[in-house]
């Protein structure tokens, strides 16, 4: 098997990176602030800062919120942490409907289930039964799932098996 490497910033996990990304930005902006309060005058190297900042954090580590996939094993890498488990601790992959109750979207949670322990890879969101999910979307999931399907490793639910064998299947047809 080749090294497969899959960013992995998209759902609930990209609404939560950019609202970390907007804190930065406020604090920075309260900082300038406060200081504006003692007489400096950071004003304007604050608001650039709490401009750019953000932005530039966001392109730098969009690229740690990634799934890697090896001859060893799998490793989750966010930007705070790097967790591994090898092929023969991998006992499945499993599908949790997420409950968010701030939109209509039906969100899956996909995960490395490795005996006790849970590895988070991915968010899908919309039903998983979904007659036409998005082409590329539906090949980035083809390409994470891929190495487990070639272990042998399926959800066990029929709804969630379809769109796993949907999302693998997508990378021979194209």
């Amino acid at each position: 098997m080749t090294d497969v490497r899959v960013r992995v910033l998209e759902g609930p996990l990209r609404t939560e990176w950019f609202i970390g990304v907007t804190v930065v930005s406020w604090v920075a902006m309260t900082v300038s602030g406060v200081s504006g309060l003692f007489g400096a005058d950071p004003a304007g190297p604050a608001v650039v800062g709490s401009l750019v900042l953000p932005f530039l954090l966001h392109f730098a580590l969009r690229g740690r919120f990634a799934v890697r996939c090896d001859d060893s094993g799998v490793t989750v890498l966010r930007p705070w942490s790097r967790r591994r488990v090898g092929w023969e601790e991998v006992t499945g992959v499993g599908f949790r409907r997420l409950r968010l109750a701030e939109d209509d979207v039906e969100r899956w949670a996909v995960s490395v289930l490795a005996g006790a322990r849970s590895l988070p890879l991915v968010t899908v969101e919309g039903a998983v039964d979904a007659r036409e999910p998005a082409r590329d979307l539906l090949e980035r999931h083809g390409r994470l799932f891929a190495p487990f399907a070639e272990r042998g490793f399926r959800p066990q639910e029929p709804a969630e098996r379809r769109y796993f064998d949907r999302a693998v299947g997508s990378l021979s047809v194209g």
